[in-house]
């Protein structure tokens, strides 16, 4: 079984990818906040990177199972998905569930966080060039799987440790927030992509979106936005958005 969670749909692409080649099961993260009962005896979770750290829906996730612990588990891995690099964001995983990883591995793909200064979307020659190395990446993951191996491919990027629990923490204080998401009522039709795309069902459509404070910070709405009405302070005004089925179809 791979449980995944994903935002703008980064992950779900790699998940299901893993998925068909391993012959596994997929099952998302954050329709089922806990796992009980019978486990597979390998489990695999997917999901992005998220300040060098991991998204709280999975901290929830993985907090709230029988994985910690659990005799029935022959062998857990993750894949993390990263537009640059992902400092110790497996350790963080490896806190919150309570037990090692006997494989981790990272996965570059074209990155979606737009809210700070120097952050955008990649350009499109990136985003295909990391589309395609994914293909040869995922394989050689599902065949590490497939072998019980335990590895850790990883990039982690220049000064992991400061980036995961010092600037993370910081970051989850004070921008984990949807408190600063506004919309240009004279963009926004209503059309509601932007609730449909919230994996946390954070949004809710009263004319324009309203956001309910229980936000993951994925930002699938702001990208989802077909009409650039939707805005995380003023730091995405002249940001781009990213689609995953337009780049892979372009």
């Amino acid at each position: 079984m791979i449980y995944y969670f994903s935002g703008t749909g980064n992950s779900l692409y790699v998940a299901r990818h893993l998925a068909d080649i391993l012959g596994e099961r997929l099952s998302p993260m954050a329709s089922s906040l806990s796992l009980r009962g019978e486990l597979d005896r390998v489990i695999g979770l997917v999901f992005p990177v998220y300040a060098w750290g991991i998204p709280n829906v999975v901290e929830k996730f993985v907090s709230n199972s029988s994985l910690q612990n659990s005799a029935q588990v022959d062998y857990i891995y993750a894949v993390m998905t990263c537009g640059d690099d992902m400092g110790y964001a497996d350790r963080v995983l490896e806190s919150a569930l309570g037990r090692k990883l006997d494989a981790a591995f990272s996965v570059l793909m074209p990155d979606v966080y737009v809210c700070l200064p120097g952050f955008d979307v990649d350009s499109k020659e990136e985003c295909k060039e990391k589309l395609a190395q994914e293909k040869i990446i995922v394989k050689e993951i599902a065949a590490h799987v497939s072998e019980r191996k335990e590895v850790r491919q990883l990039k982690r990027g220049p000064f992991p440790w400061t980036k995961s629990y010092i600037i993370r923490p910081l970051f989850n204080r004070y921008l984990l927030t949807d408190k600063y998401f506004n919309v240009d009522a004279a963009k926004c039709i209503s059309c509601g992509r932007c609730r449909k795309s919230c994996p946390v069902g954070n949004i809710v459509l009263d004319d324009v979106p309203k956001w309910q404070s229980h936000c993951t910070g994925c930002l699938a709405c702001y990208h989802a936005c077909p009409y650039h009405a939707i805005n995380f302070g003023k730091m995405t005004q002249m940001k781009g958005q990213y689609n995953l089925l337009r780049t892979i179809n372009e």
